[in-house]
């Protein structure tokens, strides 16, 4: 007797060429599900994602009931990753941009941050915290998370950055919430700047891109200095007292070729227990200074072969597009759920677009302060269309094996605002993939070299249709 079997979840069937043209990888996102079959079961696979299969073939049943035990088939349908929203955002966290000046002149600075330029006023800042207070207290969420960063030095408008921590913990403390806090910071601050923030703000990223004669190209004093030292002399602070803090470092063309020796010297120097890689995007400064990112294809082996360095070390390696563990239908908060205050007091979804004249603030800035309502106000239509810019609505992401990871990438980089559910950054898409495909292959392996038990060590044996 014929029997009829149906898909029930996400499914992906990716060749696996470096074990042969039989070989193929089942891959079931949404369920964490992932193994290696041949040619046959792959072809079973494919067929069954388009339509049900109805047979009696003991083969293909055999296989199609293992998939039946795994819940994949013939089970209730799986929820998709989705995020609702309302028509206005209801944050209970706030970025706080502080300044747009900046000690140092890095050369692909996507603020083009200035030796003068704005100070964020406290008033912005106090108001911001007061609308994720109000949030919290009437959602109950328990906790509000203030963070601290700009298109500058944070530190740099440190009246504010200090008085309003300090404010924001009173509050918390009036309300009966608690703070989470973070910063990222360029490293050039006093012992003294260093201490309160060890003292006071949980989360810490230091920015700097690794070998003295990298970080001194790249990211320079605006007076064409080099800041490797004085960065790296602050990074010894927060390592005398033993501060958990991660290392951010943009790769680009001029760390081609090097990408791992300069990882390694990282390690050597500083031991942070997290680096985090972005390969440069064109923006900002980079117009005028002509920085390029590395060659794609050069950066995905040499970030493959920083990824296996991490592990001999014991150093997480992570980048934003390859978050294996994640199943998302967001890349980020910028799709509904950031509250980023700029120094003139727009808000917007994006720290990298804090103002007007970017061609990217009228899909990003979503909303301002308003003197007379004295409070922030926001463009419902604006926000509706962030928020409901998930994955599951982007045509060039429907059939992907990485969508519920990279959830389409950041937005902010999208090639085309007018067309931000078509088209995807092409860089950026092909590398998450190819690091993604790496990542889920070393998972995989993972597994099988983990596995115990009879029924684990079967478990391939199973899923592998036989020929």
């Amino acid at each position: 007797m014929k029997v009829t079997y149906k898909l029930s979840a996400d499914c992906y069937v990716i060749p696996y060429e470096e074990k042969g043209s039989d070989s193929f990888i089942a891959y079931f996102p949404i369920q964490s599900l992932v193994f290696e079959v041949n040619n046959d079961a792959a072809k079973i696979l494919e067929s069954i994602k388009k339509k049900p299969i109805k047979t009696s073939d003991p083969e293909v049943t055999g296989f199609l009931e293992d998939l039946v035990s795994l819940k994949v088939v013939n089970s209730n349908k799986e929820p998709k990753p989705y995020v609702p929203f309302k028509d206005i955002p209801a944050p209970n966290y706030t970025l706080l941009l502080l300044t747009n000046t900046c000690q140092l002149k890095c050369i692909y600075c996507y603020g083009e941050a200035k030796k003068k330029g704005l100070l964020m006023p406290m008033l912005y800042a106090k108001k911001a915290i007061d609308t994720i207070i109000r949030n919290s207290c009437k959602l109950n969420t328990g906790m509000i998370h203030v963070g601290y960063h700009g298109g500058g030095e944070p530190t740099i408008n440190w009246k504010v950055l200090k008085g309003s921590y300090e404010y924001a913990l009173k509050q918390c403390r009036k309300n009966n919430l608690s703070l989470h806090s973070s910063i990222c910071t360029n490293g050039i601050i006093t012992r003294e700047k260093a201490q309160w923030i060890i003292e006071n703000i949980q989360d810490v990223a230091i920015s700097m891109d690794g070998t003295p004669e990298l970080q001194n190209l790249q990211r320079p004093f605006q007076n064409g200095k080099g800041s490797y030292g004085k960065v790296a002399s602050t990074i010894d602070i927060f390592n005398e007292s033993k501060k958990v803090y991660n290392i951010r470092l943009t790769a680009t063309e001029f760390s081609h070729g090097r990408l791992a020796d300069t990882i390694s010297f990282i390690i050597d120097r500083f031991a942070p227990p997290v680096i985090c890689i972005e390969p440069l995007y064109i923006c900002g400064r980079c117009e005028t200074s002509g920085c390029k990112p590395p060659p794609l294809e050069d950066f995905t082996k040499e970030m493959i072969d920083v990824y296996e360095l991490g592990k001999s070390r014991n150093t997480s390696i992570q980048y934003s597009g390859n978050r294996i563990s994640n199943i998302m239908s967001r890349f980020c908060g910028a799709q509904g759920s950031n509250f980023f205050i700029t120094p003139k007091g727009y808000v917007t979804a994006c720290l990298e677009v804090s103002e007007l004249n970017d061609p990217r603030a009228d899909f990003l800035i979503y909303g301002d302060y308003d003197p007379e309502k004295k409070e922030f106000i926001f463009d419902s239509e604006k926000y509706k269309r962030l928020a409901g810019s998930q994955v599951n609505s982007f045509e060039t992401c429907h059939d992907c094996f990485v969508k519920w990871h990279c959830a389409g990438d950041c937005i902010a980089k999208a090639p085309d605002f007018t067309r931000v559910k078509n088209l995807r950054n092409e860089y950026r898409c092909k590398l998450n993939k190819a690091l993604l495909r790496y990542s889920l292959i070393d998972n995989m392996n993972q597994q099988i070299g983990n596995s115990s038990g009879a029924a684990r060590e079967k478990e391939p044996e199973l899923l592998i249709s036989q020929k």
